[in-house]
Formats: structure tokens, sequence, C-alpha cells
């Protein structure tokens, strides 16, 4: 099988204005973010830059992508509680199958990857 493969030069303030305009600002969408709401995009930011490494499979990226999102916004319990799992895995193929989410995705992964 063959194919043309593109290059593309990575435009960090064009991108991530693209995907989610939310990541690493304090107004979406002109609204201002409260102190609580702050604290979750920075917990997410911070989970990501931890737990997201380069060699990893884009597949196991999107899967900490997930549950660190779950755990900004519900807490930590939340991802280990019982059902959690097959939620996260629904939501990880679900963003996998859709080629607009599965780019952002990528935009997030080459964002936060070690």
């Amino acid at each position: 099988m063959s194919g043309n493969l593109q290059e593309h030069s990575w435009s960090e303030s064009r991108n991530v204005k693209q995907f989610a305009p939310e990541i690493g600002t304090v107004a979406v969408k002109g609204k201002k973010l409260s102190q609580k709401e702050i604290s979750k995009v920075e917990f997410f930011e911070a989970g990501l830059r931890n737990e997201i490494k380069k060699e990893e499979t884009i597949d196991a990226a999107v899967l900490k992508i997930v549950r660190m999102a779950l755990a900004a916004g519900f807490g930590p319990s939340f991802v280990k509680s019982q059902g959690a799992d097959s939620m996260i895995s629904t939501i990880t193929r679900g963003i996998m199958a859709d080629n607009t989410l599965r780019k952002q995705a990528l935009f997030i992964i080459d964002r936060f990857a070690k």
C-alpha cells in the first residue's frame, strides 16, 4: 500500500486555539472561569504533563487524556469507581472513531507528551 505523506509544521499558538481554546487560558468563549474551574484545568494539564509519554501508542495516550479529564472534572475517586473503566474505554473508542476528536487528541498529545 503506497500513499503520500505530507509534512506539517507545528504552530502552537494557532493549533492550540484551534482545537481547545480553553486549555491554558482563563477565559472560554468570552466567559471568565471561576477559580474552581481554573484549578480543574491546571490539574488536568499537570496530570497530562506527568502521564503522557512520546513513546506511548495513541490509544494509550487518549485513554490517559480521558482519565485525566474525568479526574479533573469529577475527582480522582470517580475514575477508580466501579464501572468507570468501561465508560472510559467507550469514550476513548468514540474519540478514536471521530476524525475531529482524534485530531484534537493528537494536538493535546503533541503539546503535553515528554
